[in-house]
């Protein structure tokens, strides 16, 4: 699915031609649509979270014309975001066209199996790469699969030719918000609003910018915004929610929320999960635990999107909580309701290593590892063998990071502070050279001087070394 920025005039046109199959729907009576436009419904819902409305208009749509590849592709990409990859390849190897679109949907599912190499191959025999529209598409498939260096690559193409195109500024921006680098994502979508001032969806990525730098007033200002120039624009006042939650304002936050939940954007179980996670963020076990099994009982029993991940958030709750036999229980839960789910391995391997059953938490994170096998996976276990101080497990999981991809956000700075603690002056140094803003020598000897006063006499000479060594 690309979670691409439709362009304001195109979003509200699918609004208005949502209303009228709805309304089709409602009272029952056909609608004919030509193949385009729903195709860009079903993509247009599943933007929108609707993916039960997404599936429906995709299926409509093969009934009208069957065989349709833009349809057929749309379907592929929807059973990609409910997770039922292997019915995506089915659909996926039933297209006979051999399109820039079919290509590109299959180098998206190569992605997800983390076949880089084959998923590029596979690009490199587009024949227009010069195409506005392929040039987009393609990002967007990098930018949704955690890779939007390689976007930079695919947008260089277009740059000259599409530089003041809006759907190339969108992605441009989309693709800069992605990697992190907030200042120059805003420039583009600054100069979005320039052209269009009245587009909700320009003035929302502006907010995303803004919240991603924690300046949160800016964020529901921009919102505000957004909300002015559509008052349907669900996702802003969801943001605007994230705001005011961050500022602590809960009443309003819960306010933006009930007002998203109005258009049918989010469910009380949404608001629940949001503060529940939130609250196991901050390690506050107990609220956190309360949240989330609201938001469980909110869900329905079969849901195997979203309450594995319920579950085993709640079953860290639970263990933190000293309630060992209910924790397991839950992780259980979440198996039963998808095997192939991360996150609940991860947290049962997690919860094992804390018990010191280490030979039951390798075999949980090597679960994971089987239904993820990429940087991402790696990366949650690195994290989380910090956290837990099993810094053996940590480095060889931030190394295997380093090795699938090097440019991994933060990865430099994480094996930066691993080998800092792991008293490895070579590697601290050979890292540390590697990071955006690496420790400079007065960094070092505040370092140093805050171990010796704690007592870290060990460490503190390593650190004495390390940046005599940088002298």
């Amino acid at each position: 699915m690309s979670k691409k920025s439709f362009l304001s005039g195109r979003d509200k046109e699918l609004h208005e031609i949502a209303k009228q199959y709805e309304a089709a729907q409602a009272e029952n009576k056909p609608i004919y649509l030509d193949a385009d436009d729903l195709a860009d419904l079903a993509d247009w819902y599943a933007v929108h979270s609707k993916y039960d409305l997404a599936t429906e208009v995709a299926e409509y749509g093969l009934k009208l014309h069957p065989d349709d590849t833009g349809l057929l592709v749309q379907q592929a990409y929807l059973c990609m975001d409910t997770q039922k990859k292997k019915k995506a390849w089915e659909i996926a190897n039933q297209i006979h066209e051999d399109s820039s679109e079919v290509k590109i949907l299959k180098a998206n599912l190569l992605l997800t199996e983390g076949k880089i190499d084959d998923a590029e191959q596979l690009l490199d025999t587009i024949e227009d790469k010069e195409d506005l529209a392929n040039i987009v598409e393609v990002a967007y498939m990098y930018i949704d699969m955690g890779h939007p260096d390689k976007a930079l690559g695919w947008l260089s193409r277009g740059l000259e030719q599409y530089a003041e195109e809006e759907a190339f500024l969108a992605v441009t921006g989309d693709c800069y918000h992605a990697q992190g680098l907030h200042e120059k994502a805003a420039y583009f979508y600054n100069k979005l609003i320039d052209k269009n001032p009245y587009s909700a969806s320009y003035w929302f990525g502006l907010a995303r910018c803004y919240f991603d730098q924690q300046m949160f007033d800016k964020a529901i200002e921009a919102c505000d915004y957004a909300i002015v120039a559509d008052d349907e624009f669900a996702d802003a006042y969801i943001m605007k929610g994230h705001s005011f939650f961050q500022l602590g304002n809960e009443e309003a936050a819960l306010e933006a929320y009930q007002q998203a939940e109005d258009l049918d954007a989010v469910s009380p179980g949404f608001i629940h999960t949001f503060i529940g996670l939130n609250k196991v963020s901050k390690g506050e076990w107990e609220e956190g635990l309360r949240y989330l099994e609201e938001a469980i009982a909110s869900k329905e029993e079969d849901d195997t999107l979203t309450l594995p991940s319920l579950y085993a958030n709640a079953a860290l709750c639970l263990h933190k909580m000293g309630k060992k036999r209910k924790a397991h229980q839950y992780c259980k839960k979440a198996y039963m309701l998808n095997p192939d789910e991360v996150d609940p391995h991860l947290v049962e391997g997690r919860i094992y290593m804390e018990e010191g059953e280490y030979e039951k938490g390798v075999k949980q994170w090597a679960q994971a590892l089987e239904c993820a096998p990429d940087a991402d996976t790696w990366h949650e276990i690195g994290l989380c063998s910090m956290e837990i101080g099993q810094l053996s497990y940590a480095k060889l999981a931030f190394e295997r990071v380093k090795e699938m991809e090097p440019d991994f956000d933060g990865i430099n700075e994480k094996l930066t502070s691993l080998y800092m603690l792991l008293k490895d002056k070579e590697n601290f140094i050979k890292y540390n050279q590697l990071c955006e803003q690496p420790f400079n020598l007065e960094e070092l000897e505040k370092i140093q001087q805050m171990l010796e006063e704690e007592d870290q006499g060990d460490l503190a000479k390593v650190m004495k070394s390390i940046f005599e060594s940088l002298k």
